[in-house]
């Protein structure tokens, strides 16, 4: 007579087959939520890094009398914008920092898990007024680790001689 059912040995097979697949698929799992972590973190610090160079690149752009006062030190940049307020940028403890009362007080821009190593304002000598920013930094965040930043950018005034 014929026993229907499954052996010891068959119920330990799929038993081991079932751990090792369930083992795999939490480790991808586990792997995909890191990985997002990270995304998320980083996506972050180059949200606030944009925000900063994409502020000051649309002053620049639409600002006057570059340079007006704050070019004694290759790290600080100031122009008039176009509300005619004296504004000014600069690396101070490594972050960006934006006066909009002639240098008087400074707000930070970038956020403090972004540490500025370098920040260049350079005029080339051309006809149109224009300024190239070089930022060196480094990131330290515990999700990501520590990346390192080399951003150059080239900003145009709109006004020819203003």
């Amino acid at each position: 007579m014929k026993q229907k059912g499954f052996t010891l040995i068959e119920i330990i097979v799929a038993i081991g087959i079932f751990t090792a697949v369930i083992t795999m698929a939490l480790a991808t799992f586990l792997n995909i939520s890191n990985i997002q972590r990270k995304a998320g973190a980083l996506r972050a610090v180059n949200d606030n890094l944009n925000f900063a160079l994409e502020l000051m690149s649309r002053e620049m752009r639409s600002g006057k009398n570059y340079c007006f006062f704050a070019c004694s030190t290759p790290d600080a940049f100031g122009f008039t914008n176009s509300q005619n307020e004296n504004v000014v940028y600069r690396l101070r403890q490594n972050s960006i920092e934006r006066s909009s009362n002639g240098g008087i007080s400074f707000l930070r821009l970038t956020s403090p898990e972004i540490k500025i190593d370098n920040l260049e304002f350079i005029f080339p000598a051309s006809l149109q007024p224009r300024v190239t920013i070089v930022l060196n930094g480094l990131v330290s965040n515990p999700k990501i680790g520590e990346l390192t930043l080399n951003i150059q950018t080239t900003i145009s005034q709109r006004k020819l001689g203003q």
